[in-house]
């Protein structure tokens, strides 16, 4: 009875986990088609913060109030990024566009202290177009 039960218990876990990989291949497989029908690929090269001393140290690395993001089109269309969303906060404002097979790097005032890695990046232009990153 135990055995059954094991079983039957296994297999239900592996159907639910078969599933859930499906659903996330699919919903990640759907945002990368999204990009490549427009041609946009764009991907983070680095990323650092301006180091302020009225900004504290986070694991011996200064933090800092901008952050500075280099991303590199390796798609066949330009990107012109009509603002940043960071951690949630959005940024607006006029920046340079990306040019297919170019690297820029995008100075993005925080207002707050804020430590170059472990942050989530959403780069959107203005038709509707996105692009996340994490640092």
């Amino acid at each position: 009875m135990i055995g059954v039960t094991l079983s039957l218990g296994s297999m239900v876990v592996a159907a639910a986990t078969s599933q859930f990989s499906l659903a996330s291949d699919s919903a990640s497989a759907g945002a990368a088609l999204s990009e490549d029908s427009v041609g946009v690929q764009v991907s983070l090269a680095y990323s650092a913060v301006s180091p302020s001393s009225a900004c504290p140290s986070y694991r011996g690395i200064q933090e800092g109030p901008t952050l500075e993001l280099a991303l590199y089109d390796y798609g066949a269309a330009g990107f012109t990024p009509a603002g940043f969303v960071i951690n949630s906060t959005i940024i607006d404002g006029d920046f340079a566009p990306i040019t297919p097979g170019s690297l820029v790097v995008f100075q993005v005032p925080l207002g707050v202290c804020a430590h170059p890695s472990g942050q989530t990046v959403v780069v959107f232009d203005h038709a509707g177009e996105e692009v996340q990153v994490e640092t």
